[in-house]
C-alpha cells in the first residue's frame, strides 16, 4: 500500500513538474517542432519515466530541466543566426511548381503522390493546376501559393470591380449595397444608393 502511494505521488509530481518546465520552455505546438525539439521531447519522456521507476525523481527532474535549458538555448541561437537555423531546422522544399510535381524533390522528401494529394485535399486544393508553388515546410506541413486563376477574391478585389463599373462611390467607406426593406424582410433584389 505504501509503495502504491509512493508511485502515485511520484507520477503526479513528475507530470506537474513536466508541465511547468514545458510551459517555461515555450509555446510551440507539436506540429511546429523541429528535429532537435522532437529528440529533446522524447528524451524528456524517457527521463521522467525512468525517474519514477528508479526512485530518482529529483535527479530526473534536474535532467529534464537541463534538457529544456538546452532547447531554449538552441531556439535562441536559431533566432540569432540564419545559418544555424538552416542547419538545425532545414529549409522548405519546393515540390510543386506551376501545377507540376517535382518528382525528384518528392522522392527526396520520401513522399508519395497519394500523401501529397492528401495534403492538398486537406488544404482545400482540388487540382494541381491551382498551385503556383507548393512546399513541404520544415515542420512537414504543406505550404502553398495559389495560381493567379485560383486565388480567392478579396474584399479589395470586389471593391475595385464595383468601382470600375461605377457601382461604388469613390472614397466612400459605407457598404455599397443597401436595401429599402428592413433587415428581416429582404426577399427581393437589393437596390443601390
Amino acid at each position: 500500500m505504501d509503495i502504491t502511494w509512493n508511485i502515485i505521488w511520484k507520477c503526479a509530481m513528475t507530470v506537474l513538474t513536466g508541465i511547468l518546465l514545458m510551459r517555461l520552455s515555450g509555446r510551440k505546438s507539436i506540429a511546429q517542432m523541429t528535429v532537435a525539439t522532437t529528440v529533446i521531447m522524447i528524451s524528456i519522456g524517457e527521463l521522467l519515466a525512468s525517474g519514477i521507476i528508479d526512485n530518482k525523481i529529483w535527479r530526473a527532474t534536474a535532467a529534464v530541466g537541463l534538457f529544456l535549458l538546452t532547447l531554449v538555448i538552441l531556439e535562441w541561437l536559431e533566432v540569432k543566426s540564419t545559418l544555424f537555423q538552416k542547419w538545425m531546422s532545414g529549409e522548405p522544399v519546393v515540390v510543386i511548381r506551376d501545377g507540376q510535381v517535382d518528382e525528384r524533390m518528392l522522392r527526396k522528401m520520401r513522399i508519395t503522390h497519394q500523401q501529397l494529394n492528401m495534403r492538398l485535399r486537406q488544404k482545400g486544393i482540388a487540382s494541381l493546376s491551382d498551385v503556383k508553388i507548393g512546399t513541404i515546410e520544415v515542420n512537414g506541413e504543406l505550404g502553398f501559393e495559389w495560381s493567379p486563376h485560383a486565388k480567392p477574391a478579396t474584399l479589395g478585389d470586389l471593391e475595385k470591380l464595383l468601382a470600375a463599373y461605377h457601382l461604388l462611390p469613390a472614397n466612400d467607406n459605407s457598404p455599397p449595397l443597401t436595401s429599402d426593406k428592413p433587415q428581416d424582410a429582404q426577399d427581393g433584389p437589393l437596390t443601390l444608393h
